[in-house]
């Protein structure tokens, strides 16, 4: 499937249509009327509803709409300083969970609880504790490598002795996070900084969401360490909460936090399946470990990040435009501050004030919709394919905005000003939702991949051997056979010497056999191989 075109690489061709526009307003303005001292330009007017700004409250005492509050508000409800998870998580990690700067106290006051202090039994870092511990001096990649290694295989305290005093000193932060993944919400407020309270919501700084995937490698590590001491029950807890985690933190109102969460929880599910094959549980625990997996929450939607927080993050870049409090080379690349060159300072002045804000937000708000509507496609083969639809969608979007023909639609009025104006800005700012939904579908393959292969454990428990085929696990050791999600055709099944294998096609649809990301040559297929090699 096709991503939108990197808009870096058309960016410049709008910059100069908006600019050659711009200079032939200003001419037009000159040959009207003799000059006049300039004036303060009003804000322009945007009418404040659903089919415009989306949300409608908040607002801020300028009139416009406080989009950071209206987010928070959204994911908050029902959220009590009781059941969120991000309370005690951050009772784990400290206030400055990358070591930096710390969260703003309004953080902590979102949440309904008190600031934290700056010192206190927090988790740290591996990097972090081995500097402070230098009689056992390693450089930060000997580190980094110690890590991974001990998260994917079993390993003993003489193979990774510092792994292990680490973990060792991090127990009770470690508990703590296993409480927090017992509550059923996650609520991570998004707030500005000190200096910029009040800051572009696209700009919000994630940093609990970054160091939840250390947490989860330190589950992990733990994990295999206690599966190769015969730890099965202290194993299991560590991966059920590790994959709990995953999906907490999918639940924050962001792509990035959906996609952390996606990442922690397949690392749960390798972490899961290599228990499987290494412990061989007896009927009762399997029914016991089945049952919570069952009770973990929910994986989020992709649809809900896109419709929320995606939506008002353009938005509110929008609005910030259109009041001059965001300059058209921040949107387009990043960059902060400094002077206006002359082509900036045209591109942000006639033709910005020509722009009907209302007609540009509601055709912008559209996109969103559509797009929302298709990632909710309960068939994921339609869905995707709705998806590559959309994608061809904005590159012909992307393609007006370039050359003369878009040059001429400038030039005709202020309706075409606004529309081209919001065509721009979708071409930019829309998120690329191709790979995230692919995500969503290996999250979903993997999950359907863990429950069959539990059932296929307590088959074998009962029968004393895999089956020859998928058939007779139904109903009786899983309520019904899982199928590809990429092809909508059975999994591709084989009982072997030593186990089974079975595998879903993946991403490209094609069979490569049970060749995985793993493999040589690699392959696409996400494979489940009992014993786990």
């Amino acid at each position: 499937m096709t991503t939108p075109p990197n808009p870096h690489c058309w960016r410049l061709s709008v910059v100069l249509i908006v600019v050659l526009a711009s200079v032939a307003i200003s001419q037009e303005n000159q040959k009207a009327e003799p000059a006049k001292p300039k004036a303060a330009v009003p804000p322009p007017k945007i009418t404040i509803s659903k089919e415009t700004t989306w949300a409608t409250e908040p607002l801020k005492a300028d009139g416009t709409v406080n989009y950071l509050e209206a987010v928070n508000r959204l994911v908050s409800k029902g959220v009590t300083p009781e059941n969120n998870a991000c309370v005690l998580l951050y009772q784990a990690t400290g206030p400055s969970p990358e070591g930096g700067r710390r969260q703003p106290d309004r953080f902590f006051r979102r949440m309904g609880v008190e600031p934290i202090p700056d010192e206190g039994k927090y988790f740290q870092s591996l990097g972090k504790w081995a500097r402070e511990h230098p009689e056992d001096p390693q450089d930060i990649n000997a580190i980094n490598d110690m890590v991974a290694k001990s998260g994917e295989r079993l390993w003993t305290k003489a193979e990774f002795p510092l792994v292990a005093e680490w973990l060792k000193q991090n127990e009770i932060p470690l508990r703590t996070i296993e409480l927090a993944t017992e509550r059923p919400k996650y609520f991570s407020p998004l707030v500005g900084t000190d200096a910029e309270p009040d800051g572009a919501l696209v700009a919000v700084l994630l940093p609990g969401v970054q160091k939840s995937r250390e947490l989860a490698r330190a589950l992990s590590s733990r994990a295999m360490w206690e599966l190769a001491e015969g730890s099965q029950v202290d194993a299991w807890r560590d991966l059920i909460t590790m994959h709990r985690l995953g999906r907490l933190v999918g639940q924050g109102p962001t792509l990035i936090e959906y996609l952390v969460g996606v990442a922690i929880e397949a690392i749960a599910i390798r972490g899961e399946l290599l228990f499987l094959s290494e412990t061989k549980p007896s009927a009762k625990m399997l029914a016991m470990y089945r049952k919570q997996l069952d009770r973990i929450p929910a994986r989020a939607s992709v649809a809900d990040k896109i419709d929320y927080c995606e939506r008002v993050m353009f938005l509110d870049c929008a609005h910030r435009m259109a009041r001059g409090q965001m300059k058209w080379q921040e949107v387009a690349n990043g960059a902060e501050g400094g002077d206006s060159t002359l082509v900036e300072k045209l591109a942000e002045g006639a033709i910005m004030q020509s722009v009907d804000w209302d007609v540009a937000l509601t055709s912008a708000n559209k996109w969103y919709d559509r797009l929302a509507a298709t990632l909710r496609k309960p068939d994921y083969r339609e869905r995707t394919a709705e998806v590559k639809q959309f994608n061809e969608d904005v590159k012909k979007l992307v393609e007006k905005s370039r050359g003369p023909q878009a040059l001429l639609s400038l030039l005709g009025g202020k309706p075409a000003i606004s529309q081209t104006m919001s065509d721009a800005l979708i071409a930019l700012l829309l998120p690329a939702v191709q790979q995230v939904g692919l995500a969503e579908g290996r999250a979903i393959q993997r999950m359907r991949n863990l429950e069959l292969a539990f059932a296929l454990a307590a088959y074998r428990v009962d029968r004393g051997e895999y089956p020859d085929s998928l058939e007779p696990l139904a109903p009786k050791y899983i309520a019904e056979i899982p199928i590809d999600l990429y092809t909508g055709q059975p999994l591709k099944y084989a009982k072997t010497a030593e186990g089974y294998r079975f595998y879903s096609v993946g991403d490209n649809e094609k069979d490569e056999e049970g060749r995985s990301f793993d493999d040589n040559p690699r392959g696409d297929d996400l494979v489940v191989r009992m014993p786990v090699k």
